[in-house]
């Protein structure tokens, strides 16, 4: 059966002297593996359309089990995320993140979207890339179906606060009144670890955040795509954000990522 997509290459494994075996986030097919022949040798008019991180269209062939490269068209390079170490850092890991939520052979338009977007942004410096990572961890949480309960306060349904108990596991946040009168229960959950899985073992899993860095967090998962980066926070409230939205995937996904590792080292 032959096929046309349009995706994005998230990994590429070296065959031999000359061929790869492709990651793609596809729009119409999700996660696929495809083997493409020759596509390392300079002179392959299927080059560049392989690279990583290279969005394309391609045409494939083959079953479920094993596709394999016919033709490729290559639409954007983003060759801007290797200007900086930062930038490659931050791209490798939303790459990581990307294929390990991503179903096979389901659409995945929605995740695809976000993943360009988020290399757009990189590539094109649009935005500080601790604002890019966040806010692709808190989109890329909800994509994979842990959207957090945002709307009110989990006792009582308050949504305007001056502090906001957002509990990590849970998905959910309090007014004070509602944490002071569940603090033992909040307490408990609060020195749970993940030790097993080597997540921030030490991290408390109640974060009281201040009313920006929440308003932010609304913004992100409730906005258009194409409006995802369209906010502003500053310094001190960007690192809360940030920390919260790492935290948030981290925990849901129950697993750590070597490449977060590395963008950690260079940041």
């Amino acid at each position: 059966m032959i096929s046309t997509v349009k995706g994005i290459v998230l990994r590429e494994v070296d065959v031999g002297e000359s061929d790869k075996m492709l990651t793609l986030l596809t729009a119409e097919m999700g996660q696929i593996s495809v083997y493409g022949g020759g596509v390392k040798r300079l002179k392959s008019p299927h080059f560049v359309a392989c690279q990583l991180y290279t969005y394309s269209e391609f045409t494939i062939y083959g079953s479920r089990d094993k596709y394999y490269l016919r033709e490729s068209v290559p639409a954007e390079s983003f060759f801007g995320i290797r200007d900086t170490l930062e930038g490659a850092a931050l791209a490798a890991y939303i790459a990581e993140v990307a294929c390990d939520i991503s179903l096979e052979d389901q659409p995945e338009e929605k995740l695809l979207r976000l993943v360009l977007n988020s290399f757009f942004c990189i590539a094109k410096k649009l935005k500080p890339i601790v604002q890019i990572k966040a806010a692709f961890e808190l989109r890329a949480a909800a994509e994979a179906g842990f959207m957090p309960d945002l709307v009110g306060c989990e006792g009582c349904g308050k949504s305007e606060l001056d502090t906001y108990y957002f509990d990590v596991e849970g998905g959910y946040f309090c007014c004070e009144s509602c944490y002071r009168a569940k603090e033992t229960d909040f307490d408990v959950q609060a020195k749970r670890t993940s030790e097993a899985e080597g997540i921030y073992s030490h991290a408390h899993l109640i974060i009281p955040l201040t009313p920006s860095v929440f308003a932010a967090m609304r913004y992100v998962l409730y906005c258009k795509p194409e409006r995802l980066f369209a906010f502003e926070l500053k310094d001190e409230a960007m690192g809360e954000f940030s920390g919260a939205c790492e935290k948030y995937l981290l925990c849901h996904l129950e697993r750590d990522f070597r490449s977060l590792d590395f963008y950690n080292s260079v940041k």
